[in-house]
């Protein structure tokens, strides 16, 4: 007689294989090379959940740096790397959609109702037409200016604390640093700074709702299990609630933020929806900049001699006799070497995603014709295009100089085409700019005011600059003292 065991092993098993082959799509011609998986449904997600990054290298080295494809969460993604592939999707904005995406993450993460979510897109083109203006054209050079004054306050107070330690010089936490400076000032310049007055813990909500819940509430995990997370995220998005209930007497906000306050006002946008959005654009402003400026410290700071060659190009340009509002007649035009710090540093450790639904069957052209299915979701993995070493001889390492011109010593490789750190097509991300302006103000003015070393001699560079990654790993502590 049959083992009751291997009778429902047995059925479990068939089970798998009939689920395996009637809901999976067929294969198209022209459609990306598939890497079926065992699992019906989940495929492939419990891989992709650990490590994104490592995922996608480990499935593009199988298929030979080829476009694939992966059955994940019930669907079939996408995977394009090669800038022509990349190109050609977003010249398909109509059949290769960001909407559902994007209503997903405005719900998921910034805690919209979606009755708030699908208004904001509905007035979308008018409130990013304010975001382009203000970000993207000489306006941002307002912002800019009020950004480095601000970081001159933040390191008066860091002046401080170094000078009122015994031997004149402290030990920090790297990352901690650059939250409490060029994170204070960004929100500063924002949302003006009586907003971080009324709520000094703001900052310190934004790392514990990312460090603590962001795939708990990527996922809309029960509040239980995340309540940290969940409450942080409620503190942040009541504080700028408030903001917007009071933005005629907050004289300190930043025109951008009120025009834009007064815009979704009118249009019927709620404070807390509001709230919700400004937490939106906290998010954007600062954690992909913060993570790389602190990187990118840590690059310079371990490559020997190098903080003092970023030193002489500052000095070089004038940047020791510029007022802030000076300042921005060489930064960051006239700081090649700092520039290309700041694209190499983007290159080796952003781990972004760009995401599209396909919403009909299309076929597009990029390096050949390819053809995807309706339901399917496409996925751009900047870090396949990253550690292309056809695009990037020598991907593992760090080439303070990959980007600089070679007639000023640099290696001569051009960040536009081959880098895409901030998505791209209709969602290019209008504060790449002045997140630029942030880093390298940032850098500059901590390396010109101070001598600083890392201090453990065991430390290890993080991977990614994911802030709810970057958190968790072990802090890099610096020593900092003024220089004479």
């Amino acid at each position: 007689m049959v083992s009751p065991v291997v009778l429902a092993t047995t059925a479990m098993i068939v089970v798998f294989l009939l689920a395996q082959r009637y809901l999976s799509l067929p294969v198209l011609p022209n459609e990306p090379l598939l890497i079926p998986h065992w699992m019906p449904f989940f495929g492939h997600a419990f891989r992709f959940a650990r490590s994104k990054r490592s995922f996608f290298r480990w499935a593009n080295a199988k298929t030979g740096g080829q476009p694939f494809s992966v059955p994940m969460g019930g669907r079939r993604h996408y995977i394009f790397s090669d800038p022509a592939d990349i190109a050609g999707i977003h010249k398909n904005g109509k059949t290769l959609s960001i909407r559902g995406f994007v209503r997903f993450i405005y719900i998921s993460i910034w805690g919209f109702k979606p009755a708030d979510a699908d208004a904001m897109w509905e007035i979308k083109p008018e409130w990013h037409r304010m975001d382009i203006e203000w970000l993207l054209s000489d306006k941002n050079d307002q912002i800019a200016v009020q950004y480095l004054r601000r970081i001159e306050e933040q390191l008066r107070a860091l002046d401080a604390e170094v000078e009122g330690a015994p031997d004149k010089a402290i030990v920090r936490p790297g990352l901690k640093t650059v939250v409490d400076v060029q994170g204070k000032a960004t929100c500063q310049v924002l949302y003006g700074a009586t907003t971080l007055e009324k709520h000094p813990g703001l900052l310190d909500d934004l790392t514990i709702m990312v460090r603590d819940g962001f795939w708990g509430l990527l996922f809309r995990a029960p509040r239980f299990l995340f309540r940290n997370a969940y409450e942080a995220r409620d503190r942040i998005i009541n504080t700028y609630a408030d903001l917007v209930e009071n933005i005629e007497t907050r004289k300190d906000v930043s025109q951008y933020l009120y025009e834009r306050t007064v815009y979704l006002t009118q249009q019927g946008i709620s404070p807390q929806a509001q709230g919700a959005d400004m937490l939106r654009t906290m998010f954007a402003s600062l954690l992909n900049s913060m993570p790389t400026g602190y990187l990118a410290l840590l690059h310079i700071l371990a490559e020997p001699g190098l903080a003092d060659e970023v030193r002489k190009e500052l000095i070089d340009c004038g940047y020791l006799e510029r007022s802030p509002e000076e300042m921005l007649e060489i930064l960051p035009g006239k700081m090649p070497l700092l520039r290309s710090i700041w694209h190499e540093t983007l290159r080796m450790h952003n781990n972004s995603l760009t995401v599209r639904e396909v919403t009909a069957d299309t076929k597009f052209m990029g390096k050949t014709k390819w053809q995807v299915q309706k339901g399917g979701v496409i996925n751009i993995p900047c870090g396949l295009m990253h550690f292309n070493e056809a695009l990037h001889p020598d991907p593992e390492s760090f080439h303070a100089r990959r980007f600089m011109d070679k007639e000023l010593g640099g290696e001569g490789e051009s960040h536009a085409r081959t880098t895409k750190p901030f998505g791209g097509g209709s969602t290019h991300c209008p504060g790449r700019v002045f997140a630029e302006k942030q880093m390298i103000g940032l850098v500059a003015a901590l390396l010109m005011r101070y001598d600083m070393g890392i201090v453990n001699a065991d430390w290890k560079m993080p991977l990614v600059s994911e802030f709810d990654d970057i958190t968790k790993q072990p802090t890099v502590w610096i020593r900092i003292s003024k220089r004479v």
